[in-house]
C-alpha cells in the first residue's frame, strides 16, 4: 500500500514525461474518465486525469519542406469545461486548447508554439476510438515520492512505497521523471515520479509494440548512410584497411535497418518513431533478433549536406556521424594509415 498524506491533491495517472507547468487551480480538477494514449498517423497524445490536477502531453510530427518538424508538448490543465480544456506550459507565453467532441480529440495551438519546430499547422485531431490503456511500473525504491509539474519539480508530500503497481506512459526519450498514477482506495493519485525509482521492464504500454513501423513513417530515413570520421577542422570519409567503411541503410519496405559494422553487418527491426527533443530530432526503436531494444536518438546536423548525428547504447554508442551516400563525395575520401602492416 502507498502511502497518501491526506492534505495533498493528487493526480490521476503518471506520464513518463517530465511535465513542465504551473499549478492548476480547482477548475482544472474533474474526473478519470478520458485518461489514456490516443494516436493518429502523426503522433500521439497522452491524458491523465486526477482529482487536483490534469496533465496532458502530445508527441507528433508535420511536414516541413522536404523533411518533418516535430513537437513535444507536456501541460496541466489550467481550465476544464466539459467541451474545451485550457492548457498550459510553464515556458510556454501562450496557452493550447484541447476541444473534447464526442468522437475526437482536437488539439490547438496559440501562436509560435515553443515546443513545435516552425511551420506547425496549429492543429491535430485524434479519434477517441484510438485509445490505449498506459503499462504498468513497479515502485522499487523503499519510498518514491510523487512530484510537481513545476520547473523545480518539486517533491510533493504523497509517496508509494516498494512494491507498489503504478500505470505509466513510458516516454522512449527516457526522461529524469515520469509522470505516474497509484489507484489508492478511494483516489486515484498521480504525479512525477523519479525514473530511477520506477522498474519498467515489463510495460505493457502503447510503446512496447514490437511489429515494425509503417514503411511511410520510416520513408524520411531511408536510404544508406556512410560513417564520416573527424579529421581536424572538418570531417572525412574514412576507407579502413582492412573492413569496409561502417555505415546503415534504413528500409521503409521491411522496416529494418541494416549496419554494416565493417566486416560484418546485423540487422535490427524498427519498432517505433517517435520524435526527440528539438527540431530534427528523433528516436527510432529498434529490437535485435533476440528481442533486445536499442533506442537509436538521431538529430539532422546539416540537412543540405546531408549529414546526421546518431547515439545508441551499442551499435552507435561510439560512431555519431552519418552522410547520406548520395551526398558523401561532399566529403574528402581518405585511406587509413599504415596498411601495410594488413598485407604482410
Amino acid at each position: 500500500m502507498s502511502r497518501i498524506q491526506p492534505d495533498f491533491k493528487s493526480v490521476a495517472l503518471l506520464f513518463a514525461i517530465c511535465v513542465t507547468g504551473a499549478v492548476p487551480d480547482a477548475s482544472a480538477q474533474g474526473s478519470e474518465g478520458l485518461t489514456g494514449v490516443y494516436s493518429n498517423k502523426q503522433g500521439r497524445l497522452a491524458i491523465v486525469e486526477g482529482s487536483n490536477e490534469t496533465l496532458v502531453h502530445f508527441s507528433g510530427s508535420f511536414p516541413q519542406g522536404s523533411s518533418a518538424g516535430t513537437c513535444d508538448c507536456a501541460w496541466v490543465v489550467q481550465k476544464k469545461t466539459a467541451t474545451a480544456w485550457t492548457l498550459s506550459q510553464e515556458d510556454e507565453p501562450h496557452p493550447w486548447t484541447l476541444r473534447v467532441n464526442p468522437k475526437q480529440f482536437v488539439l490547438e495551438s496559440g501562436p509560435s508554439p515553443q515546443c513545435c519546430g516552425a511551420g506547425y499547422p496549429g492543429k491535430d485531431t485524434f479519434a477517441r476510438s484510438t485509445s490505449k490503456p498506459l503499462g504498468i511500473c513497479k515502485v522499487k525504491a523503499s519510498k518514491a515520492s510523487f512530484h510537481a509539474s513545476d520547473a523545480a519539480n518539486t517533491a510533493r508530500k504523497a509517496f508509494v512505497v516498494s512494491g507498489d503497481a503504478v500505470e505509466a506512459y513510458v516516454d522512449p526519450l527516457e526522461p529524469d521523471f515520469l509522470a505516474a498514477r497509484f489507484q489508492g482506495p478511494q483516489k486515484a493519485t498521480a504525479g512525477l515520479l523519479k525514473r530511477e525509482d520506477l522498474d519498467c521492464s515489463a510495460d505493457s504500454g502503447p510503446t512496447a509494440s514490437k511489429a515494425p513501423v509503417a514503411a511511410d513513417k520510416l520513408q524520411p530515413f531511408a536510404g544508406t548512410w556512410v560513417e564520416l570520421t573527424k579529421q581536424g577542422k572538418g570531417f572525412v570519409v574514412l576507407k579502413p584497411c582492412s573492413a569496409a567503411t561502417r555505415s546503415f541503410t534504413v528500409k521503409p519496405a521491411t522496416g529494418e535497418v541494416e549496419v554494416q559494422l565493417g566486416q560484418e553487418a546485423t540487422t535490427l527491426k524498427v519498432t517505433s518513431v517517435e520524435p526527440g527533443k528539438g527540431a530534427g530530432a528523433w528516436v527510432l526503436g529498434l529490437t535485435a533478433s533476440d528481442g533486445k531494444p536499442e533506442p537509436l536518438q538521431w538529430k539532422t546536423a546539416d540537412a543540405a549536406k546531408g549529414t546526421v548525428t546518431v547515439t545508441s547504447p551499442d551499435l552507435f554508442s561510439q560512431s555519431h556521424d552519418y552522410v547520406r551516400q548520395e551526398k558523401k563525395a561532399g566529403f574528402p575520401s581518405k585511406q587509413e594509415t599504415g596498411c601495410d602492416e594488413y598485407e604482410r
